[in-house]
């Protein structure tokens, strides 16, 4: 990990795959029984939000953590959570074993979405 990554970046195309990403952890969420937080309220409003009404930060923590930002305009209500990107570390696993063929390399996971964000000056 380098300095960079400690810095906040705005992901400014493609967030409607981060947007689907977050349906499906809500989806998990829900079927655990886990959606009395005003968090997991913000994030399905979010995942339901038109693309160009959100924005969307990351500052990388490690190399499979992310700090997540969002904030829904016009509003402005923001909220910040820890996201794990279990997907990209998967791939990591199965790299190391030599599977370069499984499914996992299809999907979008948010180290790819951190790859394409720009630099943010962001204040929470």
């Amino acid at each position: 990990m380098n300095e960079d990554d400690l810095t906040w970046r705005e992901l400014v195309t493609k967030k409607e795959e981060f947007l689907h990403i977050l349906r499906i952890l809500n989806h998990y969420y829900e079927m655990r029984g886990e959606t009395k937080s005003n968090q997991f309220a913000f994030r399905r409003q979010l995942a339901d939000s038109d693309p160009n009404s959100v924005q969307i930060f990351f500052a990388r923590l490690g190399p499979f953590e992310y700090q997540v930002a969002c904030r829904i305009l016009p509003n402005e209500e923001t909220q910040t959570w820890i996201h794990i990107d279990g997907i990209a570390e998967e791939r990591e696993r199965l790299k190391q074993i030599g599977n370069n063929e499984h499914p996992v390399f299809s999907l979008v996971c948010l180290g790819d979405l951190f790859g394409i964000s720009v630099p943010s000056l962001l204040s929470i």
